[in-house]
């Protein structure tokens, strides 16, 4: 495997990872490590696998040493998750969970206050 095409395959997974997920960062290792629990394990340990696999590609003897099979095995799981993501949907879970957080918190400063107003004899 060639040190172009690895280069290519995280480029390719750090732009996903950014246009789908909002991950920002200098580089696929940063962008992983922001994106933390936002993607599943099966999918974190894909793509520390192409972060090992850029680092090695540095090096020109490490290069022989990467299995190519298994850089384009962390690719394609990478690759088949992050093109399922939906944003529409993503950004419509934000929302409905910002709006229940708001609802909860009114409900219980409601909740409070009526129990100092009946606790002051005012109700």
């Amino acid at each position: 495997m060639e040190k172009v095409v690895v280069d290519q395959l995280v480029a390719r997974i750090s732009a996903l990872l950014h246009e789908k997920l909002g991950m920002r960062g200098a580089s696929l290792e940063a962008r992983v490590r922001r994106a933390g629990r936002a993607l599943p394990r099966r999918v974190r340990r894909a793509a520390k696998e192409l972060v090992n696999a850029e680092s090695m590609a540095q090096e020109p003897k490490m290069l022989l040493r990467l299995d190519p099979q298994q850089v384009s095995a962390a690719y394609d799981t990478c690759l088949m998750y992050l093109e399922n993501i939906d944003e529409r949907a993503l950004k419509t879970k934000a929302l409905f969970g910002f709006a229940a957080s708001v609802i909860v918190q009114v409900i219980l400063i409601a909740a409070v206050a009526l129990a100092v107003l009946r606790w002051r004899g005012y109700i």
